[in-house]
């Protein structure tokens, strides 16, 4: 399990909105936590709030920045499936016990989860908080949800059930052999668009902090990271560049190389960047970072991630973790390298042709 930043700061915002002092709690701090850590952070939460609603009040108030540059990974997904994938596999309330499982009938998709464990004081802690969560993601990719979609949940209304309803903005309905969120599937491989999605200004402020840590926001150069950040995972060819920028192939590499660039360095440099971030920040598996970087085949990753950087990505992600020797133990379950399940389901990429 993993503590974003932005985690800690959604519980203090909580606790201000309850009437508490939030350095009256504990916060947790960030980085990878045990399950037993985030147990007992779960459960003295839950006792100091005294509210039952408490886990509905957090997953509401997460949106996709959140997370971390996992979030910038979501919102770069070419589709809902793909968004979704990274989500679920992702998720820091799996644990090693829990189960998140994603199926598809001919017109629905379902969601199903069940907890890594119990809260003390709020057994279903979890579950609010995971669904929460999901739905606020969900209404970030693509609005407001279908009228469709409801909610069943595998236990009794704690609370009174217009609770529910308010916090998840969906039907809820309870006493069910499962907790799981159904909804209709035919959106779900339709492209995202950046447009239209209601976290576009979010999404660009996550750029232009990734331009920051490349201190490269300045000139034609930052204009064009710029745009392939932008550009939510898809990495334009030049032409499609030079056209985005309001001028000819020919002007926009004879502007670069005024500065010293070309936009094959440029497209390099900004995906060198992310697969660093993502190997350092998130617990992606290589195989994901790959797509999400637009290759195709996880071999050409590798190889370019060598290339660029002078080793392999695991062993990058290695060594990362051996110079964090303040690194507590972790129960959190180890991501193979395999392909994985996300990508399995997912649309051909789109290629960058320079």
């Amino acid at each position: 399990m993993r503590i974003e930043p932005g985690y800690v700061e959604i519980v203090a915002t909580v606790l201000k909105e309850l009437g508490l002092d939030p350095a009256a709690f504990p916060l947790p701090r960030t980085g990878p936590v045990s399950e037993d850590e985030f147990r007992r952070m779960s459960e003295n939460l839950v006792a100091m709030s005294g509210d039952r609603a408490v886990a509905l009040r957090l997953g509401s108030s997460m949106h996709l920045g959140t997370h971390g540059l996992l979030g910038h990974a979501v919102l770069s997904s070419r589709s809902l499936r793909q968004a979704a994938g990274l989500l679920i596999q992702y998720s820091p309330l799996q644990g090693t016990q829990g189960r998140i499982h994603l199926a598809f009938t001919p017109d629905h998709a379902i969601l199903t989860f069940e907890p890594p464990f119990a809260v003390e004081g709020a057994p279903n802690f979890l579950v609010e908080l995971f669904f929460a969560g999901v739905l606020t993601a969900l209404r970030q990719l693509i609005g407001p949800l279908p009228d469709e979609c409801r909610l069943e949940l595998g236990y009794g209304p704690e609370m009174p059930e217009e609770t529910y309803r308010r916090f998840l903005g969906v039907d809820v309905s309870f006493g069910h052999a499962a907790n799981r969120f159904i909804g209709p599937s035919g959106r779900i491989d339709q492209p995202l668009s950046a447009a239209s999605i209601p976290v576009a200004e979010m999404y660009r402020l996550q750029c232009e902090r990734l331009l920051r840590e490349m201190d490269a926001a300045d000139g034609l150069s930052g204009d064009v990271r710029r745009m392939i950040l932008g550009a939510r995972g898809r990495f334009p060819g030049m032409d499609e560049a030079a056209r985005r920028l309001n001028m000819s192939e020919r002007t926009l590499r004879r502007r670069l190389a005024e500065e010293n660039m070309s936009y094959r360095g440029i497209v390099d440099d900004v995906r060198s960047h992310l697969a660093r971030g993502y190997l350092r920040e998130t617990p992606l598996c290589v195989a994901d970072v790959a797509s999400l970087l637009g290759f195709d085949d996880v071999a050409n990753f590798r190889r370019a991630f060598k290339k660029w950087n002078g080793c392999a990505p695991q062993d990058f992600r290695l060594r990362r973790e051996a110079r964090n020797d303040t690194r507590p133990p972790s129960t959190e379950r180890p991501v193979a390298e395999k392909q994985t399940h996300t990508q399995l389901h997912m649309p051909p990429h789109h290629k960058t042709l320079v």
